[in-house]
């Protein structure tokens, strides 16, 4: 019987499954102390399970780790020590501040916030609408005061995105993360062409040919060439292909510069030699990867280095860059912000500007793809 209760779980589609999820905010802050308020609807506040106050609108709660255990308390009251406290939902509407003490800075989550310790710290699950978990996302990775057809097609993708790495930290006891390793999520989004752009979307997700959710990359600026995913990630997908943008130029990043000294360059090429491999090929490479050219950096000694490498050792805004020796300095004229892997931001901006709509920006950018409703996708299989 087990088995077969098993088997009829993973089955179910997608639109079955819970609207919410779990992601773990202040992901990569080390918090021990924190402000919460309730803004809007109604809450009930438990401690380990168990009602502990009546919230009202009016309510303030300082919640900090002592001793592995967490201390709550009112403005003039305390309410005990838990394991686990969670601010629950009462209504759909609710929405809570919360403040780090360290901090400046208040953020408003929608939904629930579950607080537990981990190793001496704060750890906070937003226990969230997937849509509204959406809407932030594309806040915080779209920006704000962008064309709406611009807006869709980023709620598209962060949708597809965030469903496709919904497994990432589940043996964490969580599913996302709010930083780049899953995506930027500070939040409720308060951007009216935010909302409207999920709303108008809601459950449209990209998939390729066999109906499978894509690896939705995207950037900030291309600088003229997206790249194929084998340059940057080994793996070759035949929906991220190299095409040439040009709506992205003169845009913000599109070009960038770097000096160095020619002792700092010549001494981080001199400590790179120890990982890299001999070649007997001479010259430099100018630009990565637009068809033809090439995706390593040579230099005098006889070495390669993949680009890929020096953009991160080196804080490069991107792999595509010429160098010119002047003087004691050597400068690098880059093009583009980013891996430059699939929907390029500034290019997709400025065509929605020009009058594009959302499907023309996903298809220009993503090759091969359909856009299919989340509850149709297939079912993949399940390891144990």
């Amino acid at each position: 019987m087990r088995k077969l209760v098993l088997f009829l779980c993973i089955l179910l589609p997608i639109s079955a499954l819970p609207i919410n999820i779990s992601v773990r905010i202040y992901s990569t802050d080390y918090v021990k102390t924190v402000i919460i308020a309730p803004k809007t609807g109604k809450y009930l506040l438990l401690g380990d399970g168990k009602s502990i106050d009546s919230v009202t609108d009016a309510s303030v709660y300082e919640i900090k780790v002592e001793n592995n255990l967490l201390s709550i308390k009112t403005l003039n009251r305390a309410l005990g020590k838990y394991t686990s406290i969670r601010l629950k939902e009462l209504t759909t509407d609710c929405g809570f501040n919360i403040k780090p003490v360290s901090e400046k800075s208040t953020r408003l989550y929608n939904d629930d916030i579950v607080l537990t310790s981990l190793n001496g710290y704060l750890k906070m699950l937003n226990i969230v609408q997937f849509e509204h978990y959406l809407a932030g996302v594309v806040e915080c990775e779209a920006g704000q005061r962008r064309p709406l057809e611009f807006y869709k097609a980023q709620a598209v993708i962060c949708r597809t995105y965030a469903l496709n790495n919904i497994a990432r930290h589940l043996g964490e006891d969580y599913e996302l993360c709010d930083i780049v390793h899953c995506q930027v999520y500070r939040g409720t989004a308060d951007v009216p062409e935010i909302l409207q752009a999920v709303e108008s979307t809601k459950g449209l997700v990209i998939v390729d040919n066999a109906r499978h959710l894509i690896n939705a990359a995207y950037h900030s600026n291309c600088g003229g060439f997206t790249v194929n995913s084998e340059d940057v990630w080994s793996t070759s997908l035949p929906y991220l292909r190299a095409v040439r943008d040009t709506f992205c130029l003169n845009q913000l990043h599109a070009t960038w510069e770097k000096h160095f000294s020619v002792n700092d360059w010549m001494n981080y090429l001199e400590k790179k030699e120890g990982s890299l491999k001999k070649t007997d090929t001479r010259g430099e490479a100018y630009w990565d990867s637009i068809p033809g050219q090439k995706k390593v950096f040579y230099y005098d000694n006889g070495y390669l280095i993949p680009l890929k490498e020096m953009r991160i050792e080196l804080g490069l805004h991107s792999t595509f860059f010429t160098m010119e020796k002047k003087g004691e300095e050597i400068i690098l004229r880059g093009r583009g912000n980013g891996h430059r892997v699939g929907f390029c931001q500034e290019g997709a901006i400025h065509m929605a500007q020009r009058g594009y709509g959302y499907l023309q920006l996903l298809h220009f950018y993503y090759s091969g793809i359909q856009l299919i409703d989340s509850s149709t996708l297939p079912i993949a299989p399940v390891s144990n």
